[in-house]
């Protein structure tokens, strides 16, 4: 597991993220799996009033960065989604995940979601290819007022579909990995 954060007040009332601390949940270090998927993301233990003021991005190598929610319903002039992540649940970012919609509940429950800019947008798939190296996931609180924690995260990759098919060409057994490294505390 990747190291979890307390997620202090950031901005000003709906403010804009750029200017609110970044936090860094602890590093996951990818090797020997080049010709992969990321096939999730989870964040464990995550809570947050608010999910309109969080910006949530995951970043590796060769400087690839992409949004797991950015916002949602925030558009310079509304606070976004009034929606929160509840305590103790966990919740799941992959490619076959829902999108976030204007319609969320006013507690979302444990899912699985597609990583996405914002309401209803398919923009931001995980990556597949060379997953080696550092990753980390970042969050960023645009709230003067709202707080929240995550207790840890992890990264599941598996082979991707057609280097599968190479391998059952071949007669080789394919074993899906979890990618993790202990939290500290």
């Amino acid at each position: 597991f990747g190291t979890g954060v307390a997620i202090s007040s950031g901005g000003i009332g709906c403010g804009d993220v750029d200017g609110s601390p970044l936090y860094v949940l602890g590093e996951i270090d990818i090797s020997g799996e080049a010709g992969t998927e990321i096939e999730s993301i989870e964040l464990i233990g995550f809570r947050h009033t608010w999910a309109g003021n969080l910006e949530i991005t995951l970043a590796g190598p060769g400087e690839y960065t992409t949004f797991m929610l950015d916002r949602p319903g925030a558009d310079g002039v509304s606070c976004g989604s009034s929606s929160d992540f509840v305590q103790f649940n966990t919740y799941e970012w992959s490619n076959d995940g829902l999108l976030f919609s204007e319609t969320q509940p006013s507690t979302i429950p444990s899912g699985d979601f597609f990583p996405t800019g914002n309401f209803g947008l398919a923009s931001n798939p995980l990556p597949t290819g060379d997953l080696n190296g550092i990753w980390t996931v970042t969050i960023r609180n645009g709230s003067g007022s709202d707080t929240g924690a995550i207790d840890a995260w992890s990264i599941t990759v598996v082979p991707e579909p057609s280097t599968l098919a190479l391998l059952a060409m071949g007669s080789v057994a394919v074993v899906r990995r979890r990618v993790r490294s202990r939290r500290d505390g």
